[in-house]
């Protein structure tokens, strides 16, 4: 981390907290497509998938540098805050588009206050170190669980996320691997023979 000494701008501070603020009721788009009642937030994704890097890093026999893989995970999102979620069935439309709006929004937002996140921000996009691939696991792993969480709770029509599970990519975290499969199984008894409607995915 790099300590600035330069002058302390209260205002500016405030206002990068008043739009990352913007996260915690900001709903996550693709539960509420999925007919789940009061859906986690872009905030709750964040948090929650950082403190299943935080365990699983105890899993892995390489060295992580910890404090990257937790920054990685609780600021990802940070684009968000401007552009709210979209739907993965929305977001091919805009994909391209979208990944450049957002890193905009990152230096927007945060790249004067924090201008270290900018390099690590890219370093997890790119997905090649080792606290990259193990922050993106755990990222896409906590919307397996959560599809689970709102499967055991009855809550909206999860039977999409088996389709997740079976894509699921574990960039070599062989635990998260073992963990998204159980999920799995889990949201299979859950679901029971519930059949996939698949709306929203039509190409002409």
């Amino acid at each position: 981390m790099t300590n600035h000494q330069s002058p302390v701008d209260e205002n500016r501070l405030l206002d990068c907290f008043a739009e990352l603020h913007n996260l915690v009721k900001i709903p996550r788009t693709g539960w509420i497509m999925a007919g789940v009642r009061e859906p986690e937030a872009v905030s709750d994704h964040c948090y929650e998938a950082a403190m299943m890097a935080y365990v699983l890093r105890r899993y892995i026999a390489e060295p992580v540098d910890m404090g990257k893989v937790l920054t990685m995970l609780l600021f990802h999102e940070v684009g968000e805050s401007r552009l709210t979620d979209l739907p993965r069935r929305g977001s091919v439309y805009v994909k391209q588009a979208k990944g450049t709006a957002e890193s905009a929004i990152v230096r927007d937002v945060i790249g004067d206050v924090a201008p270290e996140l900018l390099e690590t921000l890219e370093e997890f996009h790119r997905r090649e170190t080792i606290e990259a691939k193990l922050a993106e696991a755990c990222e896409e792993l906590q919307i397996l669980f959560a599809a689970l969480m709102y499967a055991k709770e009855r809550n909206g029509d999860l039977t999409e996320y088996r389709l997740d599970v079976a894509k699921y990519d574990s960039y070599g975290i062989e635990i998260a691997d073992k963990l998204a499969k159980l999920v799995g199984t889990k949201l299979d008894e859950y679901l029971g023979d519930a059949k996939y409607w698949e709306l929203g995915y039509r190409r002409q």
